[in-house]
């Protein structure tokens, strides 16, 4: 089972980096910034794993995860929370009944 979801993983890399066109909703500077702070928190995660095991674990995740969005230029969130403001929009109002006075007060 891991190594399936290592292959589609890397075969998501793999299509992003041909097509980024089709992938991308991080723009370069963030690009850019995600991949430093991603390869330094997955390497300070990586060295701190045995001294404090859950302090690096998460900083070892939360590294690959910038690192990923750094390399691919894809952020799911960034996706989720876009499809979630797309879904609030109204598309159309219906107006059932138009009331109309002539004096006010």
């Amino acid at each position: 089972m891991m190594n399936e979801e290592l292959n589609t993983t890397l075969n998501n890399v793999k299509e992003a980096w041909k097509y980024p066109e089709l992938f991308e909703n991080v723009s370069s500077s963030e690009r850019w910034l995600s991949g430093a702070a991603g390869g330094y928190l997955l390497l300070k995660g990586i060295t701190s794993i045995f001294s404090h095991p859950v302090i690096g674990l998460t900083s070892a995740a939360i590294g690959a995860g910038l690192l990923y969005r750094g390399i691919t230029g894809y952020c799911p969130l960034k996706d989720l929370a876009e499809q979630r403001s797309l879904e609030d929009v109204v598309d159309e109002v219906l107006v059932t009944e138009t009331v109309v006075v002539d004096k006010l007060g």
